[in-house]
């Protein structure tokens, strides 16, 4: 029997919870088939099988949290690892325990150099993306590296990751300065002739793991980020999913366990006692107790914490304005020149910003710097759209109000907006198409998958409300809820990206009347909807005050007539017209 123990999903995280299995108690699998998706504190991650063979048994249940080292999925002896190395050694010369180490870097695909090393290659860093950053090399040419050791942070649109050695050996080349942008499948780092395999590694590694299993069980496993506190988690790992389901606060629950260690009548207790997580200290403080010297200590994403790195700042002296007292990159900004963070400030006491007003009214202080600064991620992704639909969209942009007092009270603008997209692609088809400018063709929709612009710090998403027309407007507004809170999350998938047909911009929400939102291609159409205002317009009954939405739809001409998009259009304003 071989048992596969959760390996650490990046960043140093100690535990991770299961999302969802990709199989079953009983399965047969191949090495590298994902098993199960399993959500950190920075992304939802697909872990891989390091075995060809039969799965006997499968650890905990989707909600269940588990620890770094603690067993997975358990394989029966003819599924053995034997035959994955024999399969893995055939393509991958040094690939075979490693993959089960760090199932972030998916297939690393080394391929030899002259007989005389390894080039380890550029793997899948998660989610399907085609390329990564270099942010910030950890080694250095002539290194001698362990299986595992960490040699680069390489961001991706969606976090910053750092990738770990599959090989022991000694660094020949690394391939690639900081902000250059390697596409996945392309050398990396080159090793010399003389380091050892992974294998061997590999089999020190196991030994030293079930060595270690076995002299911890049932103790204290190690630290788990709660809130802005690094608290001690006991080796049984319901305490924290039934911490997280009570939403009491572990730091300020004390352990009636083994050494002080909390068990589920404490958490319950506390639950009961009214010891929430509400209780927990306010955002920017870290709270009595926490280490100031681990970084764990403090939420932050990976591209914030390779920030703070960067301009040498420690996260304990940064003030955490993001949402459950997460530290932005905003923070760590106003930290690196020796003041506090703008939105941290706008988040003090109300008597205190009164006094601030009373004397002089000043404008709040914004942290800009003169230095250029690289556009990566999600930032870099929209400028390559925005070029690539500059370089081919014709845009034509038709403006018009319609007049929306007939809502009720309380009325959900968003998804009014999505239902009238969707009436309107019945009544119009050609806007909710695809163009191919090359071979002329176009291709009509019949269902609606709607592109939500959201705007992020990070940069423009744009999430996808698929087959929108089949549902209602409180279920498009759930979906829409959900989409955001993946990208706040960073759990946002290429699937929940993809295939939009048309987009919706809601840049009303913020500012603006009228605009010429970007069509994204292939589709052909975006409908941008402005500030709401109140205007006097002369009715039947009189002069009377009428609220009014600005609208604002961006076609390609190449692709719809003026006929059409003005069709679109009307048909826009009057769903949106209805009372209900």
């Amino acid at each position: 029997m071989n048992i596969f123990n959760l390996p650490d999903l990046g960043e140093g995280l100690p535990d991770a919870e299961v999302v969802r299995w990709l199989v079953k108690e009983g399965d047969t699998v191949s090495v590298d088939q994902p098993m199960v998706e399993m959500e950190t504190a920075k992304a939802v991650v697909e872990v891989p099988s390091p075995f060809a063979g039969k799965i006997t048994k499968l650890h905990g249940q989707p909600g269940d949290v588990i620890q770094v080292g603690s067993a997975l999925v358990e394989f029966d002896g003819d599924g053995s690892s034997s035959s994955a190395k024999a399969e893995a050694s055939d393509s991958k010369p040094a690939q075979a325990e490693p993959a089960a180490k760090k199932p972030a870097a998916k297939k690393p695909a080394p391929a030899t150099s002259g007989g005389t090393g390894e080039v380890f290659k550029l793997p899948d860093l998660g989610e399907g993306l085609p390329d990564a950053e270099v942010v910030r090399w950890l080694v250095s040419e002539g290194d001698t590296v362990t299986v595992d050791q960490p040699m680069v942070e390489m961001e991706t649109a969606k976090a910053v990751v750092e990738v770990p050695s599959p090989f022991a050996g000694t660094i020949a080349k690394l391939h690639g300065q900081p902000g250059d942008v390697i596409q996945v499948g392309s050398p990396l780092v080159s090793f010399g002739g003389q380091g050892g395999s992974a294998e061997s590694a590999s089999d020190e590694s196991s030994s030293e793991t079930k060595e270690e299993s076995s002299a911890d069980a049932g103790t204290v496993v190690g630290a788990v980020e709660v809130g802005n506190t690094v608290v001690a988690e006991t080796a049984n790992s319901i305490v924290k999913a039934l911490a997280r389901k009570l939403k009491v606060d572990l730091t300020q629950v004390k352990g009636t366990g083994k050494d002080g260690a909390i068990t589920q009548n404490d958490v319950k207790n506390a639950a009961k006692s009214g010891q929430t997580a509400t209780a927990s200290v306010s955002a920017g403080q870290p709270s009595v107790g926490t280490d100031t010297n681990n970084p764990l200590s403090y939420k932050a994403s990976p591209a914030v914490r390779a920030l703070a790195r960067r301009l040498g700042v420690d996260l304990g002296q940064c003030s955490a304005s993001g949402r459950k007292g997460t530290v932005t990159k905003a923070d760590v900004e106003q930290a690196s020149k020796g003041g506090v963070s703008n939105a941290a400030s706008q988040s003090a006491s109300a008597p205190s910003s009164q006094a601030k007003t009373s004397s002089g009214n000043r404008l709040p202080t914004v942290s800009v710097t003169r230095e250029p600064q690289a556009v990566r991620g999600v930032r870099r992704a929209m400028a390559q759209g925005m070029a690539h639909s500059h370089a081919t969209v014709v845009p034509t942009t038709l403006v018009e109000d319609v007049n929306i007092s007939a809502w009720p009270k309380g009325t959900d603008s968003l998804a009014r907006y999505i239902r009238a997209l969707c009436f309107a692609s019945r009544v119009e088809p050609a806007l909710n198409a695809w163009f191919d400018g090359e071979n002329m063709e176009r291709l009509l929709h019949p269902n609606v998958n709607v592109g939500i612009a959201v705007d992020t710090p990070d940069g423009l998403y744009v999430p996808v409300v698929h087959n929108a027309d089949q549902m209602s407007m409180g279920e498009s507004r759930t979906k829409v809820q959900e989409l955001r809170d993946k990208i706040s999350n960073k759990g946002i998938k290429p699937n929940d990206l993809a295939d939009a047909t048309i987009t919706l911009s809601n840049f009303g929400s913020i500012a603006g009347r009228y605009g010429t939102p970007v069509v994204s291609p292939p589709q052909v159409a975006i409908l941008g909807t402005g500030r709401f205002r109140n205007e006097l317009q002369l009715t039947d009954k009189g002069i009377v005050n009428q609220k009014m939405l600005p609208l604002s739809l961006t076609f390609d001409h190449r692709a719809c007539t003026g006929g059409e998009a003005a069709r679109f259009l009307a048909a826009i304003m009057e769903d949106l017209a209805k009372a209900q």
